[in-house]
């Protein structure tokens, strides 16, 4: 095997482990009932494990990566485990009937029995983290788990308005989605034994790659088929969240004539899917899905600068593929 083949090898191995430390975290102690069922079909599909990966990789960096393995497998599944919980309860609130492509949970089982699931999984990992002396780890997650609270809020508050601002779409992404990325980070490299200086870098590191994964997935709707996006496109549009793309089209004063009088209709009535792709088509002409990208460049730019500052040894180049990998169309 070469050096490249041994090194993913090892990785799936972790993998393999957080994968079973999830099942093992989230065992239903109801399985034959709605809820169990719930459950079980949202652990069946927890993806690739992004998160999970990404606190890995940060504390393959630190001098007790090795010695913590499994540790660090326990709390790489409990972020991912935070992170499902946070789908659910998405799914919910958002009244989704698809997710990743599949029935949404609460689409199929029920809005009562997804809310008890997204409660039951977040308490599972509360107790578990607390129960394993992971202290400080618990610390981090719970403080996630409150940023991300309020990025939805504020998320929330921002519905249907005119005059949303691109500043505060970035602050409700910072925390909805790019809290629990800095804090996957955070986590993996400090339960390692990396300095204080090389956690704040990776933490920083972790925010801007969650912003950047916002970003993108938020483009997925313009020129995206409803497969590709795993979800109905333009959702957000319809639910009068309005994201980076419109925002930065609205900027200028043709944007405005354009787009201003949909997004009134918008918070009167449901559009129809000709006006939706109305919107789409100015978006698209008006710059914003081009400006929008240029964000994304811009971000990984700073990110750059950031995993320079790290040693130069293969788990930071490892850090660097999985940012360069965001920055292709």
């Amino acid at each position: 095997m070469t050096a490249k083949e041994i090194r993913v090898a090892a990785e799936e191995t972790a993998v393999d482990q957080v994968r079973y430390f999830i099942r093992k975290i989230a065992a239903s102690p109801v399985p034959h009932t709605r809820t169990g069922g719930v459950l079980e079909d949202a652990l069946g599909s927890s993806g690739k494990l992004l998160r999970g990966r990404l606190l890995l990789r940060c504390a393959a960096l630190g001098p007790d990566a090795y010695e913590q393995q499994e540790r660090l497998c326990v709390l790489a599944a409990m972020v991912e485990l935070t992170h499902l919980a946070s789908l659910i309860h998405d799914d919910i609130i958002d009244d989704a009937p698809i997710r990743r492509g599949r029935p949404s949970v609460q689409g199929r089982y029920g809005k009562d029995a997804a809310v008890y699931a997204g409660d039951f999984l977040i308490s599972r990992v509360l107790c578990w983290g607390a129960r394993e002396g992971m202290n400080d780890a618990v610390e981090r997650l719970a403080q996630a788990m409150e940023e991300m609270c309020i990025g939805e809020i504020g998320q929330a508050q921002c519905r249907f308005c005119e005059d949303v601002t691109a500043e505060d779409y970035y602050t409700n992404i910072r925390g909805k989605t790019a809290a629990l990325f800095r804090t996957a980070c955070g986590i993996g490299a400090a339960e390692a034994g990396c300095t204080g200086a090389v956690v704040d870098r990776l933490e920083r590191f972790g925010e801007s790659l969650g912003i950047v994964f916002q970003l993108r997935d938020d483009l997925l709707d313009f020129g995206a088929s409803r497969r590709e996006a795993g979800k109905e496109t333009h959702q957000d549009f319809r639910e009068g969240i309005y994201t980076l793309p419109v925002l930065l089209a609205l900027q200028s004063a043709e944007g405005r004539a354009s787009l201003l009088p949909l997004m009134r209709e918008n918070r009167e009535r449901a559009l129809t899917d000709l006006e939706i792709r109305q919107m789409e088509r100015e978006v698209i002409r008006l710059g914003g899905v081009e400006a929008a990208w240029a964000e994304i460049h811009s971000c990984l730019a700073v990110g750059e600068v950031m995993l320079d500052t790290l040693e130069d040894c293969e788990p930071a180049r490892e850090l660097r593929r999985m940012w360069y990998a965001l920055g292709k169309r």
